[in-house]
């Protein structure tokens, strides 16, 4: 098989991918992955060959070796699926060498996500305190690290654009969020947002867990990866959001990306059963 018809296959599956409507970030992935396979092959003096299932076990067992996360290695693993599963059905192979490729030791988990009602529920439990509703509302509302809100000043807030400035990055700030900020900041006046420490915003997170009656632990990062995900369902651009996140990983964000994908293809399902009805 020639050589060139990797060139064809990227082409096509970029296509393909964008055809279906994939984000941005989701495409560039995929296609720098099997780019880098590309040269793997290369590397191995074979780039004319189709990668089999044991070249895919070499291309993850040194990308393992070389420090890779198990969350990178499953990003990989994915992206070779899809392509080589587009390619066998372009018939540009004749099958995929993935079919026999056994899943990462430590294959990325998708983050938990707390649903709409149990979000909530956890901010009707904390309605009564305004230092914890406002807490609550912002790593909800703005996706903070519990770092970033625990040192939170208020000379970081601009309130009249609904705007929070955290490390570098700028992050709206949603209208029900400012609401809970400036009811507390009318009775706080210290410079410093939630004086409080990292672990009692832990203690908070298990005491509004059990008082809302939400089953699963709740942690800071839990909050975070929640507000990430409902703001990609609800449309939220993936490259503006990682820069408003500060993540520099994209695979984090790829999987952010497939848990919002899970999630409103379920909320549309669940509309479509009630319209029925």
């Amino acid at each position: 098989m020639a050589q060139s018809w990797w060139t064809y296959a990227l082409t096509e599956f970029e296509r393909h991918l964008r055809a279906q409507n994939r984000r941005p970030l989701t495409i560039h992935g995929y296609i720098r992955d099997m780019e880098q396979l590309r040269a793997w092959m290369l590397g191995q003096h074979r780039g004319d060959e189709v990668p089999g299932t044991a070249d895919l076990r070499h291309w993850l067992a040194e990308l393992q070796e070389a420090g890779a996360t198990g969350a990178t290695l499953a990003r990989k693993r994915s992206a070779a699926q899809q392509f080589f599963d587009f390619v066998a059905m372009l018939r540009v192979v004749p099958r995929a060498p993935t079919e026999g490729l056994e899943l990462p030791s430590h294959e990325y988990v998708l983050p938990k996500t707390l649903s709409r009602q149990q979000v909530a529920a956890l901010l009707a439990a904390t309605a009564g305190n305004p230092r914890d509703h406002a807490l609550f509302q912002v790593l909800l509302g703005c996706a903070l690290r519990v770092s970033e809100v625990c040192a939170l000043a208020r000379t970081q807030i601009d309130a009249p654009n609904r705007l929070l400035y955290v490390a570098g990055r700028v992050v709206p700030i949603p209208p029900e969020t400012m609401a809970a900020l400036d009811a507390w900041l009318a009775r706080h006046d210290g410079l410093i947002v939630f004086p409080i420490k990292q672990r009692m915003v832990r203690v908070l997170c298990e005491k509004y867990r059990l008082i809302a009656g939400i089953p699963e632990p709740v942690t800071p990062s839990l909050l975070r990866h929640t507000s990430a995900v409902w703001q990609l369902v609800d449309g939220a651009d993936p490259e503006t959001l990682k820069i408003q996140l500060g993540h520099d990983r994209d695979d984090v964000m790829l999987h952010y990306i497939d848990r919002a994908r899970q999630l409103g293809e379920n909320e549309l399902r669940v509309w479509q059963q009630e319209s029925l009805f």
